[in-house]
């Protein structure tokens, strides 16, 4: 199934790169640096009002490259949800828990990603459906928030977005406390290095960062 597909992929790296951009080619462009450097499971975040235009010529870019799993993020609605299921979204990722978008995911086979902020809400969303959890935002909540709800509910898949840094010791704190991946937005694509268009520093930036994860995992 497609849901374990991409719980394998974000296994391997531990990454779930995230971000939009309102120009299409430097999208597409991010894209190709994160597959080159075998990212494949992406975000891309519903934050403008042309990502819905966007996603799809996405879609279409990533179409010869069958190992990626090309999702969107910060869908807050069940209309939302079906709308980006309906161009090609890979997966679901929401900033709060829904259970109507859990539901409009689960009869669509879409791998959803719930936002909770509480035990029980990540129960409710293991019942719904989500195999993996977002923690947001994750610089509230801190780490020691996931060892203490990994305590008696080992089984938990947890990802923290927000707060998360590509320092050796940020990295290592979230990873450590049981994360079972980083979501990872601006911090992975410094503004510096978009600006500049520079590719082959971005990716070795990029590489960079799943080096340090791998150090720890």
């Amino acid at each position: 199934m497609q849901q374990n597909l991409i719980l394998k992929k974000l296994n391997k790296t531990r990454l779930l790169p995230l971000f939009y951009k309102n120009d299409v080619n430097v999208s597409k462009n991010l894209i190709d640096v994160l597959t080159s450097a075998n990212v494949n499971v992406i975000e891309f975040t519903n934050r403008g009002t042309d990502a819905k235009n966007i996603f799809p010529e996405l879609i279409r870019h990533v179409e010869s490259k069958t190992e990626v799993s090309l999702g969107i993020g910060s869908i807050k609605s069940k209309e939302e949800a079906k709308l980006f299921i309906d161009l090609g979204a890979k997966f679901i990722v929401s900033p709060f828990l829904d259970e109507e978008i859990g539901k409009t995911c689960e009869k669509n086979e879409v791998f959803w990603v719930p936002g909770c902020g509480t035990l029980s809400e990540m129960i409710r969303a293991e019942k719904i459906g989500a195999q993996l959890i977002k923690l947001f935002p994750g610089s509230v909540y801190g780490s020691k928030f996931i060892s203490s709800v990994l305590a008696p509910c080992p089984w938990l898949k947890i990802m923290p977005t927000g707060g998360v840094t590509t320092e050796q010791d940020n990295i290592k704190d979230w990873l450590d406390s049981g994360a079972f991946c980083l979501g990872m937005g601006s911090n992975l694509f410094p503004s510096s290095l978009l600006n500049s268009n520079d590719t082959a520093q971005l990716r070795t930036h990029i590489e960079s960062v799943i080096k340090k994860i791998k150090s720890v995992s």
